[in-house]
Formats: C-alpha cells, structure tokens, sequence
C-alpha cells in the first residue's frame, strides 16, 4: 500500500517521478519541472520517502561513532546499504548504560534526549548497542603496563537490578505504537583497563544478561561479540570501530535487519512481575533469572596486547596458544570459542 505525503515529506530527488515530474514533463516538454514542482505540492503526490521503514540505532559511542569522521559510523554505513526504502537515524550517546538509577543519573540512556528523540521517531525497527559501559560495574580492577588501574564503578549496581533495567528498556520500545521489531546486540569485543571495561565482564556477566531477557521476550539477537572481532576493525583503544569496522559492524547488522524475524506473535512485552516503571509509565518488569557465566572469548595475547584483569575479584589467569586459537581461564570454565586473530595492523 503506497502513502500519500505532500512535497514537504518528501527528501531531495525521493519524488515519485512517474506520478509526478515524468508524466508532466512527457505532456509539457522538457522546460516543464517547475510547473510539475508547483502542481505536486498542491496535490499531494504520492512520495516514495513516505513509505521507508523507520530504523532506529540506539546506542552507546560505537554506536555514536566515537573518534570517526564525519558520515563514517555505522547507521550511517547502514543507510547506505539498506537503500532509500528505509530511514535509518543514529541516537547513540557516548559513555552511556542501560543501567537506570533514576533522573539524576548522567551516565544511563534512560535520561539523554537522544532516548526522547528516539521513541518519538516512532520507529519500524530498533537496534539496541548498549551494555559495554555497564561491565564497569563487574571490573574490579586491572593492571595496565604493571600499574594496577582503580575502576570507581565497580560494585555499584546490582546485577539483578541490570536484568530489570534492560526488560524495562526492551518494554518501552515494545509499547510504542509502532510496535516496532526490536532486535538486541550482544555487545563486541572491548578491553581497555584504564577506562574500566574489560572484556571478561562483558562476557561473562553483561552478554548474558542481554541474551537471557532478549530471548525471554522475544526480541531477536544480532551476536556482535562472535561476529565482530577482527582486530583490524578496532581503533587504539581495543573498544570503538574505526571507519573499516564501522563499515563491517553496519554489514552485520543489515543481515540481522534482512534476516525474516521469527513469529513471536505469542509473546507479549508486559504479561510479567509489575514492580519497575519504564519511561512510557507502563509499569513491567520481569523476575530475572540468575544465568552462571558460560563460555569466554580469549583473544590472542600478540594481536590485542591482552591486559590483565582482576574481574569480580579473582584474578583470570589466562594461557593462549601461538595462533591465538584456543584459550583456557586457569579460574573458571573452559572456553569452546576458538578465534582465528590477526595481529592489529594499521587503522
């Protein structure tokens, strides 16, 4: 079904040119496009831009594109591939948590005006990045270049509470009135001690938080952190793409896009516990269920200069082969993640 629209909604050369400026131009000759301008304002031509599928990418500063270029981050990379039948705009926030503790809380989505902005987008489809900036929460501390690096968020969130937060965030999307397709991110690979975020509490604590509620409620999965991982996509600082990688993670989540969601028809996003209230003042949450940390992503010691980590407070102790295709934490569960690495080159 086409939607009619007038010119103002209508982008720079997204007129529909056989109901407007061709058919004019064919009966009045070629010096005719003012005349077609003039007389499709006034009618209300039908406007291809009209009918794109609004995409809503929310985020956190890889998201954002931290330290790119300008039109270099990945919504931006997305709208190119995606084409004109589909709107894509950028609400990432750099530094930003899923985490919520209320309105006088600077580093949670939940209080920015991109959050605003991006519900009354009233999008089709919704990508949430967040939960790299939340694993501070899990670092205890770390050494960097044999100097242990204090990390001041650790400890304070509840880990229980990081599973509401994110049901309460998946629901505000859920509720709109677009009931729009929301599909959830597990988060990449990230290391850098000094900012506090290691990729053993991504692994291990963050991921599976996002996974078990995504899956609880029905919302799809695009698994970054198995998918993104080549260091070449990095940028100095092990976390943010740099303009390669952004054009790789917006490649992999337009697959995620194009893949046909399953029918989760079955599942309503507030038929649980009551108890949280998200922004839409809908009131829902759900009883999380405590998940132990399966598996762990290593990466090779040569290609990422892997720092030590003291996360949750006991030391990993980690042992890679030359390659970097196996990995074994000496405290902890064996991981069955092999990784082929490449020793970082020039971004």
């Amino acid at each position: 079904m086409r939607h009619t629209g007038d010119l103002q909604n209508c982008p720079p050369g997204k007129t529909d040119r056989r109901s407007g400026i061709y058919i004019i131009g064919m009966m009045f000759g070629k010096n005719s496009k003012a005349l077609a301008i003039a007389l499709m304002a006034v009618a209300g031509i039908t406007c291809a831009a009209s009918a794109q599928t609004r995409v809503a990418c929310v985020g956190n500063s890889i998201t954002a594109g931290y330290g790119l270029g300008w039109q270099e981050d990945y919504p931006f990379r997305l709208q190119e591939m995606l084409g004109d039948s589909y709107k894509v705009q950028n609400f990432g926030v750099s530094s930003m948590t899923f985490a919520n503790k209320g309105s006088s809380d600077n580093m949670s989505y939940w209080n920015t005006d991109k959050f605003k902005a991006a519900l009354e987008f009233n999008p089709e489809i919704v990508v949430i990045e967040l939960g790299t900036n939340d694993s501070k929460f899990f670092t205890n501390n770390c050494i960097e270049n044999g100097q242990p690096q204090y990390n001041y968020n650790y400890g304070q969130y509840e880990k229980e509470q990081l599973y509401k937060d994110y049901e309460a965030l998946l629901d505000t999307f859920m509720h709109l009135a677009t009931s729009p397709r929301v599909v959830a991110t597990l988060q990449p690979y990230s290391n850098n001690c000094g900012w506090g975020i290691m990729d053993t509490a991504i692994v291990n604590q963050i991921n599976p938080i996002i996974e078990e509620v995504a899956t609880r409620k029905g919302v799809e999965i695009i698994d970054l952190h198995s998918q993104f991982n080549t260091p070449a996509w990095f940028l100095a600082d092990s976390v943010h793409p740099n303009a390669t990688g952004a054009k790789e993670l917006a490649r992999i989540i337009k697959e995620g896009i194009l893949k046909v969601p399953a029918d989760t028809s079955g599942i309503t996003p507030a038929d649980t516990v009551p108890g949280v209230s998200d922004s839409t003042g809908t009131g829902d949450s759900t009883t999380a269920i405590r998940r132990n940390a399966q598996g762990f992503a290593g990466q090779d010691a040569q290609g990422w200069g892997m720092q030590d980590a003291q996360s949750l407070g006991s030391q990993d102790a980690r042992r890679f082969d030359m390659q970097g295709r196996t990995m074994q934490k000496e405290y902890g569960r064996r991981s069955a993640t092999p990784l082929v690495q490449k020793r970082r080159g020039a971004n």
